[in-house]
């Protein structure tokens, strides 16, 4: 009986770690994306990607520049909730870069789509782009551009139940106040006018539950049509007659067909919607610049973060890795962590915590901090961009032993400063001042 316990628990547990994608089974990736969006000739860019396996994989960013052949790889760094990450260097103004993520494990290669960026680039709002009808009789899906400019949707795409079905080129554009209609690849025969680049390459139905997402060309959601609970058997279910369709107060209803013209406001309202109002703005992203590591002591062990802006922010979702990163996070804010304004969040090394019974769970890092070794840490933002980093070594193989500095910290003078050794001062403003950090 315990043998069948077991290998029905090992069942379980790889069905639920491994989410099968139809072309790559066995590897899924999906959520590839990076920041910053409108990349300038500074900017180093952050690739990051979920991954999801039943077994052992390795990931990596392959691009390249403008039109050279030879592509250049990148090893991706895991980051928290099966994300994987890489960072593109600073490129001159003008420069083309195409990316996509590749993940392999002993049996097969999973590739995610093409993505392209150009250094420079006048960024363009994307904002005002709408899912604005959807057919499955007649099988197109129409974008609406509800903003004052025309819109060049080079790299604009769409997903259908979360695989890419339309990748919009540089010869796809929407004039303000303007219609894009999109016909499926089932119905080609039906539309021998329509060019290839307005062909999108699945099916539609008008009877079955379907997600229709609208991207950026980053891999920032712009709209999310989610009709996730049409049961056929509630007597309050309407088979699509004609459309889905966005009535004037940017609400889905049934209405009749208007593809590439003003929607006819229906006057029942869509059963089984999860959102796809009209979108909300989106929710500012806390300004993390203001976000330093700013102490590290390795004979007390403890990591000190401090807030050098005017207004609290709550830190949920950045994370800690240590290192060559091979571990992993070592520390993730959960969402009761808030660094005050000009105020500290002081973290200790489970190594003590037996001391310190009282102390909150959520403040300790998971893994060790010593004063006489060479060391990386480095603390990233949520969307697995770096925001600060700390190392003291030249050799780069951290865990090295050197000298000594207990037990003085690791500070920045004065806060949020330059990185110096001074005294210890947890959870207090730092010295003005301090010495050099021996490297040796």
């Amino acid at each position: 009986m315990k043998k069948i316990m077991i290998v029905a628990l090992a069942l379980v547990m790889g069905l639920a770690s491994c989410v099968k994608d139809k072309q790559y089974p066995g590897i899924n990736i999906s959520n590839v994306s990076y920041t910053p969006t409108a990349v300038q000739a500074t900017d180093d860019v952050t690739v990051t990607a979920t991954i999801t396996c039943f077994k052992e994989f390795t990931a990596k960013l392959v691009y390249s520049l403008g039109e050279a052949e030879r592509a250049i790889e990148l090893a991706m760094t895991p980051g928290n909730d099966n994300t994987y990450y890489a960072i593109i260097p600073a490129q001159p103004d003008g420069t083309k870069v195409n990316f996509y993520v590749q993940a392999n494990n002993d049996e097969t290669t999973a590739g995610s789509p093409s993505m392209e960026y150009e250094v420079g680039a006048v960024a363009i709002d994307y904002s005002k782009l709408r899912l604005n009808e959807l057919n499955g009789n007649d099988k197109f899906i129409e974008i609406y551009n509800a903003g004052a400019d025309a819109i060049n949707l080079n790299g604009v795409y769409i997903e259908k139940d979360g695989t890419q079905n339309w990748l919009a080129d540089n010869t796809v554009k929407i004039e303000a106040g303007a219609y894009l209609v999109l016909y499926s690849e089932d119905v080609v025969a039906n539309h021998p006018e329509v060019p290839e680049t307005l062909i999108f390459h699945s099916g539609l139905s008008a009877k079955k539950n379907v997600r229709v997402q609208l991207f950026t060309p980053a891999g920032v959601s712009i709209d999310d049509f989610n009709l996730t609970n049409i049961d056929a058997n509630d007597p309050a279910y309407i088979p699509a007659p004609a459309s889905y369709s966005r009535n004037a107060d940017g609400k889905w209803y049934y209405a009749d067909a208007t593809p590439g013209a003003v929607n006819v406001d229906g006057t029942v309202a869509l059963l089984g919607l999860e959102g796809g109002d009209t979108p909300e703005p989106p929710t500012p992203q806390p300004d993390y610049a203001n976000i330093v590591l700013n102490e590290l002591n390795g004979d007390t062990k403890f990591i000190e973060i401090y807030n050098m802006g005017d207004l609290d922010l709550p830190l949920e979702g950045m994370y800690i890795m240590k290192d060559d990163y091979v571990a992993g996070a070592t520390w993730t804010a959960d969402a009761t962590v808030v660094a005050p304004a000009h105020g500290y969040v002081l973290l200790y090394s489970e190594d003590v915590q037996i001391d310190m019974p009282d102390y909150p769970e959520n403040l300790f890092f998971h893994s060790g901090l010593s004063a006489k070794k060479t060391i990386r840490m480095t603390l990233f933002m949520p969307d697995g961009t770096v925001r600060d980093e700390f190392t003291r070594g030249t050799t780069g193989e951290w865990g090295q032993t050197i000298s000594n500095v207990a037990p003085a910290s690791y500070v920045r003078t004065p806060d949020g400063g330059d990185w110096k050794l001074a005294e210890a001062t947890p959870g207090a403003a730092n010295p003005a001042t301090g010495e050099d950090i021996p490297q040796e």
